[in-house]
Order: C-alpha cells, then structure tokens, then sequence
C-alpha cells in the first residue's frame, strides 16, 4: 500500500514509534534516528537480550541509524 514511500522517524517512546510502525507495517520503508547512545527506550524493562521489550514491539520493521545530529553533516544525510 505504502511501497516507495520513505519514512524518516526521529520520534521517541511510544506515539511517534507506534505511528510510523503502522506505516512499516503498510509498506513504507521507515528509517529511525536515533541519537548517540541510542534511543532510550532500548533501555527500559523488561529486555529481550539487552534490548527493551517496549522498543522492539514498536521499531520493528524499521531500519535504523544513530546520528550526532550537533555535527552539520549529520543534519543533512536524512535529506540527502
């Protein structure tokens, strides 16, 4: 339904994640940014081998990339 669509996703927690899953799960290709260290909801309980639950039923589906989006290039690869 959404295929050829690109999704970038620099939400965190719960409703940006679960919005653009529905998104992913319709077709689109969804790329996550996440900040250095990751986005925090990888670290919540309960884990699945050092990965939160939360974040994994919410991000599946999706590519991912982390960016330290206070350097100047990275602000632009999203748009690239």
């Amino acid at each position: 339904m959404l295929k050829g669509l690109r999704v970038i996703d620099f939400s965190h927690y719960l409703p940006g994640p679960f919005a653009t899953l529905r998104l992913a799960e319709m077709g689109a290709e969804v790329i996550k940014v996440e900040p250095l260290g990751g986005d925090p909801a990888r670290n919540t309980e309960p884990e699945k081998e050092g990965t939160g639950l939360v974040f994994l039923a919410h991000n599946r589906n999706k590519k991912s990339i982390t960016l330290n989006l206070k350097e100047e290039q990275a602000g632009k690869l999203p748009f690239s």
